[in-house]
This record gives structure tokens, sequence and C-alpha cells, in this order.
């Protein structure tokens, strides 16, 4: 391997970006077990794997880079962006016509007009009363 000046510091950004990714992926692993409801699990799904993945893949090309590693980096990028960001709107569009409500910290819901069983009330006030005071 050549260890000289650029060589090096494309290897260390190479190692920081792999690092940012790793921390990117544990932090959304932490957040499927602390956040409240579907939607926010289901963004930290996405964001997770689409900049943690890409981060890592980017940083695997610093450290190993050619022009083909280069061709194949940018196929995974855009690749691994496109279905994480479908993948997870998958997901909280099924729970959503699957009637999982939104937490309780959530104010708006813009969707609810636009469902066939729509009665004129709010999430929060079709909401089960007993469920919110345990």
């Amino acid at each position: 391997m050549d260890y000289t000046t650029l060589g090096l510091v494309m290897h260390t950004i190479g190692l920081v970006c792999i690092f940012l990714g790793i921390a990117t992926i544990i932090v959304a692993g932490i957040g499927l077990f602390k956040l409240p409801d579907l939607y926010l699990r289901a963004s930290a799904v996405g964001t997770s794997a689409g900049l943690g993945v890409a981060s890592i893949v980017i940083g695997a090309l610093l450290i190993d880079f050619t022009w083909l590693n280069l061709l194949k980096a940018l196929l995974a990028v855009v690749a691994q962006l496109l279905t994480s960001t479908v993948g997870s709107m998958a997901i909280a569009r099924a729970g959503y016509l699957n009637n999982s409500l939104p937490a309780p910290i959530t104010h708006t819901d813009e969707l609810l007009t636009t469902r066939g069983d729509y009665t004129g009330q709010s999430a929060e006030t079709t909401a089960d009363p007993e469920a919110e005071s345990q």
C-alpha cells in the first residue's frame, strides 16, 4: 500500500467515514428500542440504512481507491439511498393503512383526511383514552 501523503490522508478520511457510518447505524439501532411509534422507527431505519451504509461504502472506496471501485461505490450508494427511502416509506404506509396510530407527541395527521374511513375526527380524539392514562 502506498503511504504517500495523499494516500495517508485518503486512508484516514476513509476510516473516519467508516466509523461515522457505524455510529449512525448504532444510534439508529438504539432508536429502534427508544422511539415511541412505528413512524419514528421507520424514519430511523431509513436514515441509518441510507446514510450509514453509504458512509461505510465511501470510506471503503477512499481506503482502496480505483476507478472500478469508484463505479461500484457510486452504484451501491445510489441503490442504497433509493431502496432505503422506498423501504422505510413502504413500512410507514403499511402501518398507517393498518391503523397504527402515531405517538401522542405527534400533533398533526395530514393524511387523515385522505383515508376512506375519515369521519371528521382527529387521530387524538379517536384514540383510546384508557390506553393513554396507563
